[in-house]
């Protein structure tokens, strides 16, 4: 039987070290085993296209490497990646890893900039999450995931960026950031999220990220809203910002088909038939059937017609 996967890799003092990987797709899961061994490290330059002392591919698979890289699902035997390790990985859109990855080397995320979706296995002890974050200046989705496999957080990153300025004068470069992003990712203490600080960044800030930033941290933290219950004015501002917005938002949920972002929309935020009626005409409107079927379930389910008695 043909192998859909395999790896080049060295032991190392303590544990397995991935040199390349080569895979039918582009979706590439490293073991927590090789060789009885625990895999503890991701070598540098592992994905990208060119690296030195490049290992012999012993079977017939491609190395996924540059463009051919769009996701990667780490375990959590995992320690170390190494330096460039996704140099230029122009198609790499998601990151699966857990919080206690302790070492990450420079540059590793050079030329990432659709990697936009991060999943984060939580253990105790101390996070990597804002280490990674730093890195990343575009728009980041993190989802949170327990012990058990569940999902219990969803948080938004807005991007920011960075801008070289010199003083003439002086001849002084300086470095200057700007965009909401960087205060989201200064949200933490010890490793850990804060969530009244992020939750307050909203309240203060909304009207600095654009539109379909502001849509999606609002619909993840009314969805999961893991600590929100910490402060009733946070999510109040985020249920009455998402009520201005519904119609928008709604025309977003459409065009991107989330379904399950819709589902929850009209099963647990909509409250009258007459929002109800909306999201089923902008549905009728998409010419999405499965969209058109699914709001007219909830509509019948949640707001059915009463039906007129007659007396003779």
């Amino acid at each position: 039987m043909e192998r859909d996967a395999y790896f080049a890799y060295e032991k190392r003092e303590h544990g397995i070290c991935i040199l390349r990987c080569y895979s039918s797709s582009g979706s590439v899961v490293i073991p927590e085993e090789l060789d009885g061994c625990a895999v503890t490290e991701v070598n540098a330059y592992a994905f990208a296209t060119e690296m030195e002392d490049e290992p012999i591919n012993s079977g017939d698979l491609p190395c996924i490497c540059g463009d051919k890289l769009e996701e990667l699902y780490l375990p959590q035997t995992i320690q170390r990646l190494g330096r460039y390790i996704f140099y230029n990985c122009l198609q790499f859109r998601k990151l699966s890893c857990y919080s206690n990855l302790a070492y990450m080397g420079a540059g590793a995320f050079t030329g990432c900039e659709n990697l936009s979706w991060l999943d984060m296995h939580c253990l105790d002890g101390n996070s990597c999450l804002r280490e990674l974050l730093q890195d990343l200046k575009q728009k980041v989705t993190v989802e949170f995931y327990g012990a058990q496999g569940e999902v219990f957080c969803r948080l938004v990153y807005p991007e920011f960026f960075e801008e070289a300025v010199e003083n003439t004068p002086a001849r002084i470069i300086s470095t200057q950031t700007h965009g909401m992003g960087i205060q989201y990712r200064n949200a933490f203490r010890n490793t850990q999220v804060i969530f009244e600080e992020y939750d307050r960044l909203f309240m203060t800030g909304k009207y600095n990220v654009d539109l379909i930033t502001a849509m999606e941290i609002a619909l993840a933290r009314l969805r999961f809203p893991y600590n929100l219950d910490i402060s009733e004015s946070a999510r109040a501002e985020y249920v009455n910002w998402l009520r201005e917005h519904l119609q928008e938002t709604v025309w977003f949920l459409i065009d991107q088909e989330k379904s399950e972002e819709l589902r929850w929309l009209a099963e647990s935020f909509v409250d009258t038939p007459t929002q109800m009626e909306m999201l089923l005409e902008e549905a009728k409107q998409s010419g999405q059937p499965q969209i058109v079927s699914l709001m007219m379930d909830i509509k019948y389910r949640r707001f059915p017609v009463k039906r007129k008695k007659f007396c003779l």
